[in-house]
């Protein structure tokens, strides 16, 4: 399976780097990203525009409202290996930008999964951060390694 971040913020064609306000934010998702990819094709690319719906391919959409789903770190590992084992060629993670996703924008999207970091706010380059980190230590759990060790 391949793995596409798809930060709404990013244009594609500029420096990944000047995407990020922080640099240290996106070397850690850049971090991330590459501790992924020695699991399976990781990348990080621009906002998703037109047809979203490709056969193979699962959409996450990190997100809050009623219908997100908040899951912790060993229930998202469990999610992930699902997928793993479902024969899904990629999965396209899309965290939105500093005003997230519109119910229109989410809507005409359909994802998979409406993936919630809790109850709280946080700015998109820190969801970004979050969302890598976590699929990292799902690929950790899922293989038994001791990056996790064992907390819930």
């Amino acid at each position: 399976m391949e793995i596409e971040f798809h930060l709404d913020w990013f244009q594609t064609g500029r420096s990944a780097a000047k995407a990020f306000k922080h640099i240290s934010a996106y070397e850690l998702f850049s971090e991330y990203v590459r501790r992924i990819s020695k699991f399976m094709p990781c990348r990080m690319a621009g906002t998703i525009r037109g047809e979203v719906g490709e056969k193979g391919t699962k959409l996450w959409v990190c997100g809050s409202g009623p219908d997100a789903v908040s899951l912790t770190s060993k229930n998202l590992a469990a999610r992930f290996e699902k997928l793993l084992d479902s024969g899904i060629r990629k999965l396209r993670i899309l965290i939105g930008g500093p005003d997230g996703f519109s119910e229109a924008e989410v809507k005409r999207l359909k994802p998979d999964l409406k993936w919630s970091f809790g109850p709280l706010t946080l700015p998109h380059e820190l969801a970004a951060v979050v969302a890598g980190e976590q699929i990292y230590r799902a690929l950790t759990i899922i293989r038994n390694m001791p990056y996790h060790l064992g907390h819930e």
